[in-house]
């Protein structure tokens, strides 16, 4: 675990701790039911700050899916392009032509 990791693990303990009670960072990486538990309270109680730490705490921990499933974009009402015919003559009586 580098230091920013660690930052970020204390600052979300001594965060939860005024909202939940006490957090152990220890028990918190090591013990998957008890930080499941930490996370699900943290969810119910809807502070938005502790739920950004909580989804990166999360993540750093590497209990998030972070796999997001690849779609093709749906654009309705497009009008395709037509190719340019070789025998089609281009217009030269504009303005700029």
């Amino acid at each position: 675990m580098d230091n920013k990791e660690l930052v970020l693990l204390s600052k979300f303990s001594v965060s939860a701790r005024r909202l939940i009670g006490s957090v152990n960072p220890a028990k918190l990486l090591k013990d998957s039911d008890y930080s499941a538990e930490v996370f699900s309270r943290v969810a119910e109680l809807g502070d938005e700050e502790l739920i950004l730490l909580s989804l990166e705490v999360q993540s750093m921990l590497g209990l998030m899916n972070t796999d997001i499933p690849t779609q093709k974009p749906v654009v309705n009402n497009v009008v395709p392009i037509k190719p340019v015919e070789e025998n089609q003559q281009k217009y030269m009586f504009g303005a700029r032509s």
